[in-house]
């Protein structure tokens, strides 16, 4: 992830059955898995079918794999982890994927401090895992699992020193002056990790080789030096053990205007698997980068990368998608809007069949790639603020996080095209739930989107027992909103403790009765909708 001056103003960062597309246009009707025949409710204006009598399809809950968090250091602080834990309890995160955890600055591997041999009292080899165990030891004990991202390049074995710095912290882009050394650094890492956690333990962890090597800002070498650097380090770690997980390259989908020029993500991703494949290279999971905002995304959003992705994913490996956002651009204020809720739901709809995992960039506003901001609310990519508080897309995974993992066949006719939705089975509240979104995505040019307008439309959803009733949330500029409460007190760069309790109150969900008419005859129910724009409705139905 790169928010370097350099990038500035240059964006890098469904089927409700298989196969169809989650959104419908106003010039017909999308059948989300339905027929024709099955998909109608007796309206002449927009409207939607659920039908509950037919198969349902899985809604695997990908989001809940992995979420990102900037860099190894700051999983050491105390906030940082108090956000992670509660986003594991509340919205049902199960890993960690964060930068750096071979950063110099970590100490994991370090012959030399500052070009001279270090001190020998330190540590009785090159090694000292303490951070590295600190931050994984918290993760394991809460029953969480660390995701590892296999960068950056240590200082003693960088083949050059960087020829400059993007980020706040020491994110060594070098390629290796010796790959020989550089495997056996990894594989004395995995190692490590299977000698303090268990091989049962680690081989839950993926090991991801770096961070977006198409990008000049992360990777100083070309295509065939990151070939070579993952080869080393798949290697190395196989030769621990055969059943431990590796995999990559996590390209970023855009590119940024800085550096020799690189080949574009999806062609990159693409051709390392084929050279992977065709030289026998270990490969257990690809890996890939998309944000909505990356230029050449196009209309389509940041999915159509993911399925390209998947197209060139062998089969049988799982595609992780490791970090994506609404946006890839520090102090875009949709981060912390619902626009950054209904850009995401959406992209789970569309990719769900395609990705086999969705890294919300990030779960927290405790940041610094390009320093720590201080303000509550400055377009941050967290879920929470560095306070803590919730924002709009934080909101959104809790009401997900209670979903089942059966879809239901829907269908929406006569709506715009940034309106879109889901129906899901098998909650552990019964019924059905219904989510719908109303987002326009970004052009992929740079150019702005033409905004999305208010969308009123009738749901009908047939199969129900009778006395069925509704209750709805909703996530949009009036609900769930805690920076216009931010706002309204006059956005202080320090809020008080008082302050923050009333921007946290702002942000909490709230469920309202839902006047919903049903047809006990043909058990149907039937209500109306208005979605305003860039937002999120939740219905529950029982």
């Amino acid at each position: 992830m790169s928010d370097s001056p350099e990038s500035a103003g240059v964006s890098r960062r469904q089927v409700l059955i298989a196969g169809a597309t989650a959104a419908g246009t106003a010039a017909g009707t999308a059948f989300l898995g339905a027929s024709p025949a099955a998909a109608s409710p007796a309206s002449s204006g927009p409207h939607v079918a659920v039908d509950l009598t037919r198969p349902t399809s899985p809604f695997p809950h990908t989001w809940e794999r992995v979420a990102a968090g900037d860099w190894a250091k700051q999983a050491l602080r105390r906030d940082y982890q108090d956000q992670l834990f509660e986003s594991h309890d509340e919205l049902g995160i199960q890993s960690l994927r964060f930068h750096g955890v071979l950063n110099t600055s970590m100490s994991t591997y370090f012959p030399k401090v500052n070009g001279r041999p270090r001190n020998p009292a330190l540590s009785d080899d090159d090694y000292s895992f303490f951070n590295t165990f600190q931050v994984y030891d918290a993760l394991v004990e809460r029953g969480m699992h660390p995701f590892v991202e296999l960068s950056s390049m240590p200082a003693s074995l960088q083949a050059a020193p960087p020829p400059f710095s993007v980020l706040l912290y020491d994110f060594n882009q070098m390629e290796p002056g010796d790959y020989a050394r550089w495997g056996k650094v990894v594989g004395d890492f995995a190692r490590h990790m299977v000698d303090r956690y268990g091989l049962r333990e680690v081989r839950r962890w993926p090991f991801e080789v770096w961070n977006e090597p198409n990008l000049f800002v992360f990777f100083n070498g070309d295509q065939q030096a990151y070939f070579k650097l993952y080869r080393y380090a798949a290697e190395a770690i196989k030769n621990v053990d055969a059943s431990l997980l590796v995999g990559g390259p996590a390209t970023s989908a855009g590119q940024i205007s800085f550096g020799p020029p690189r080949v574009p993500g999806v062609q990159y991703y693409r051709e390392f698997m084929q050279w992977a494949t065709s030289n026998d290279v270990p490969v257990d999971f690809g890996s890939a980068h998309g944000y909505e905002t990356d230029i050449g995304t196009g209309p389509k959003g940041p999915s159509s990368f993911f399925k390209q992705n998947r197209a060139d994913t062998p089969d049988g490996l799982p595609l992780y998608i490791t970090e994506t956002n609404v946006s890839s651009d520090l102090g875009d204020t949709m981060l912390d809007t619902s626009a950054a809720a209904a850009s995401f739901l959406r992209t789970i709809i569309e990719s769900t069949g395609v990705a086999d995992a969705l890294a919300f960039w990030t779960f927290t506003d405790v940041y610094e790639e390009m320093g720590q901001g201080d303000k509550p609310f400055h377009g941050g990519f967290g879920l929470q603020t560095i306070h803590g508080v919730k924002k709009p897309a934080y909101r959104l995974l809790q009401i997900l996080h209670g979903l089942g993992d059966r879809r239901a066949m829907m269908t929406l006719s006569g709506l715009p095209a940034t309106v879109g939705g889901v129906a899901v089975t098998g909650g552990r509240r019964g019924g059905v739930d219904l989510l719908f979104y109303n987002h326009a995505l970004a052009t992929g040019d740079g150019s702005d989107p033409k905004p999305a307008q208010p969308a009123t439309f009738t749901v009908a959803v047939s199969g129900l027992s009778g006395g069925s009733r509704a209750r709805i949330q909703r996530i949009d500029d009036d609900h769930a909103n805690p920076r216009r409460a931010w706002t309204e007190l006059g956005s202080p760069e320090y809020p008080t403790r008082r302050q923050l309790r009333r921007i946290a109150a702002s942000s909490e969900l709230e469920a309202q009765a839902l006047s919903l008419r049903t047809d006990r005859g043909s058990k149907t129910g039937t209500f109306t909708l208005t979605l305003p724009a860039e937002a999120v409705a939740a219905v529950h139905i029982t």
